[in-house]
Formats: C-alpha cells, structure tokens, sequence
C-alpha cells in the first residue's frame, strides 16, 4: 500500500494491490506511471 497524507492528515492518495515484499521505489513509479496516478509537483528552490 502506498499512501500519501497532507500536513494536516487528509489523505489524498492511496495505491493498494501490492502483495508481500517489494521496494518502495518500484511502488512509486507504477502510482506516477498509471492513467489517473500520482501528480508529482516539482518544487523549486529559493521560492
């Protein structure tokens, strides 16, 4: 399961479906990599 939270606790994405093992990295670019996945925001520094 991959979860991600706001500061305040409200989640605001949630992946389920892999099973036992597996590295968090992989987890994460099949949530970036899917139709509807995970939006990451690129901040930049000094802002």
């Amino acid at each position: 399961m991959l979860s991600i939270c706001t500061p305040d606790m409200h989640f605001v994405y949630i992946l389920l479906g892999w099973e036992g093992f597996i590295i968090d990295g992989r987890v994460l670019r099949d949530a970036i990599s899917r139709r509807h996945g995970l939006k990451v925001l690129h901040a930049k520094l000094g802002e």
